[in-house]
């Protein structure tokens, strides 16, 4: 039933996004600050806010489906490749079950990257900001703190280790 929700909430989302063209573009593409927001941490169930963030370093936002193929690939990719992206953090997330997401973490043994955080977004806030329509997501700011590229579906890890 819960999955069922979530691919009727992703579907909405992505249908509201097409119906809207002629709409303003969301906050993350007008150069604005990393939002506030608040996930639950993967491995301590702590909150994780944009307060937690380390200054003054790049960061990328990774929106994920825990049972998505592509996500898997790009998480194994992304743990293989960990090293071109040193000196940025990465926040993963997905608003799926915590369970579902504990066990994508263990899988694709994210714990062996302490730069990346995983968390579990339950207020959909992640998908309903920046209007994902394909998993995985990527928003990448700088070290300022302001919004400079995103990617949805394939992502290519040099691809966002080079966006500076």
């Amino acid at each position: 039933m819960k999955k069922f929700l979530i691919l009727l909430f992703v579907s909405v989302v992505s249908l509201n996004g097409f119906s809207q063209a002629n709409e303003p573009q969301p906050p993350f593409k007008l150069n604005a600050p990393i939002p506030k927001f608040k996930i639950m941490n993967i491995v301590d169930s702590v909150a994780f806010t944009n307060d937690s963030l380390h200054k003054n370093q790049k960061t990328i936002f990774i929106y994920f489906g825990p049972d998505c193929g592509h996500c898997s690939y790009f998480a194994k990719k992304l743990v293989d490749s960990i090293n071109l992206l040193q000196n940025t953090q990465i926040i993963m997330m997905s608003s799926f079950e915590f369970s579902h997401i504990r066990k994508f973490y263990d899988e694709n043994r994210i714990a062996t990257c302490p730069i990346i955080t995983m968390g579990y977004d339950p207020s959909f806030f992640f998908s309903t900001y920046y209007g994902v329509t394909q998993f995985p997501a990527a928003y990448i700011y700088n070290s300022k703190g302001k919004f400079i590229k995103n990617y949805q579906g394939e992502i290519g890890i040099k691809e966002m280790a080079d966006v500076k």
